[in-house]
């Protein structure tokens, strides 16, 4: 099933088409970067089409504000859910912002799971939200094992955990990449192909 999906050449060109995307953002400055951060911050937990709507909503105006109750208030009318919590992640990720890609870059470029395990020191990040965000900026290889990617994987590899260790994601992570070699796909590119099959999008 997912050798074919993996075949189909509309597929293909639109996860290519993507690949390059993430590739353009590699090269950009700091702006795209923490704006993937915080894009990644606000997926934790919520559906991408909310998380990018309250993106919208709020980014321009998340570098004025300093009170975690006046970003809650620009997410809560987003209709963006746990609107509290994560507008106390965002006020403290601000404090990256002008270093992050001068902190991330060289060490992913050296080793993407280094590079992981740095951006899990920012709060409201863990290993699927980091290897998102390295994707998102040009990093494959890594696994991002959101919901959709484990109900997937689960037809296959049955697990019974609402949530995953990093010991689990590490494992979870080794099975994929398995099949991602076999398919000569790097995790970060075959996740998209399994994401269009679960939700028939490809936007993440």
């Amino acid at each position: 099933m997912l050798r074919s999906l993996v075949r189909n050449a509309k597929l293909r060109a639109r996860v290519l088409e993507r690949a390059e995307e993430f590739k353009l953002n590699n090269k950009s400055g700091e702006n795209v970067w923490f704006r993937e951060l915080v894009l990644c911050i606000l997926t934790s937990n919520s559906s991408f089409i909310g998380a990018y709507v309250a993106l919208n909503n709020l980014y321009d105006k998340l570098f004025t504000i300093d009170k975690e109750k006046d970003i809650s208030k620009i997410l809560k009318s987003s209709g963006y859910r746990f609107y509290n919590l994560k507008a106390k992640y965002l006020l403290n990720a601000r404090k990256y912002y002008g270093n992050l890609k001068k902190w991330i870059y060289p060490i992913a470029n050296k080793d993407e799971y280094e590079a992981r395990d740095e951006l899990l020191q920012i709060e409201g990040i863990g290993m699927k939200e980091a290897s998102h965000f390295l994707r998102n900026v040009g990093y494959f290889n890594l696994a991002i094992l959101d919901r959709h990617i484990l109900k997937f994987l689960s037809y296959y590899f049955p697990y019974n955990k609402r949530s995953l260790s990093k010991n689990d994601y590490i494992y979870i992570e080794s099975v994929l990449r398995s099949v991602s070699i076999s398919l000569n796909l790097p995790p970060g590119l075959l996740d998209l192909f399994i994401w269009y099959k679960e939700t028939n999008k490809l936007v993440k």
